[in-house]
């Protein structure tokens, strides 16, 4: 059975109707067994509301229900159900394409913003996701004048690793390392992090802070 990401489970979007009905026709389709506290569980609603969605998508000849007992109900998604559901999939990934365009540019302006402060060769300082989103960015814009030259990180077992190509380091190689400056990578410990550099010497103006106050 695959697994379906509920609405809890995303938590940056707001639960449209349309949404809800993407993800309830998702749900039916993968769990015809599916019971309706289960389908409000899956979207955060409650089971009268799920009801009443299901009576709309029936009506509008989305979803056929079979009775096996008086209590029991299999859910079947009919073939004009499926294209709806594939037209809602289709624009919600349109959506999401979208936003992540402009997180992108977000990125890319910070980016081009440490390059014209003169910083041509740096380290990122935490080795987690916000780090995998910069390399990325890098790595696919010809506009960003920034060499990276590997990833700093305190935990001992992303040390000897790798981030697309890009090895994890323990602070006390960074000198081995010819930059200009480090970008704190990290959301969580960015104030502990700077405070590790500060202790190891770096000026306030090699440190550059993502999330942090920086100009």
């Amino acid at each position: 059975m695959r697994k379906i990401e509920t609405i809890k489970e995303n938590g940056f979007f707001l639960p449209t109707l349309k949404y809800k009905e993407l993800m309830i026709l998702e749900y039916m389709d993968n769990n015809p067994d599916t019971t309706q506290k289960e389908l409000g569980k899956a979207i955060g609603a409650a089971t009268s509301m799920i009801n009443a969605y299901i009576d709309e998508y029936e009506m509008n000849g989305y979803v056929r229900r079979e009775y096996i007992t008086s209590k029991k109900v299999k859910y079947h998604v009919t073939p004009k159900g499926l294209k709806r559901k594939n037209y809602l999939n289709l624009t919600y990934i349109q959506e999401l394409m979208d936003l992540h365009k402009l997180a992108k540019e977000g990125v890319e302006e910070f980016l081009k913003r440490v390059s014209k402060k003169g910083f041509r060769s740096i380290l990122l300082y935490g080795a987690g996701e916000v780090a995998e989103i910069i390399l990325n960015v890098v790595r696919g814009s010809d506009d960003i004048d920034l060499e990276i030259k590997a990833i700093v990180d305190d935990d001992l077992e992303k040390r000897g690793t790798d981030i697309l190509g890009y090895p994890v380091i323990s602070k006390v190689d960074i000198k081995k390392y010819e930059h200009d400056g480090v970008l704190v990578s990290s959301y969580t410990f960015e104030s502990i992090i700077r405070n590790h550099l500060l202790q190891l010497g770096y000026e306030d103006d090699k440190i550059i802070q993502f999330f942090g106050e920086w100009e």
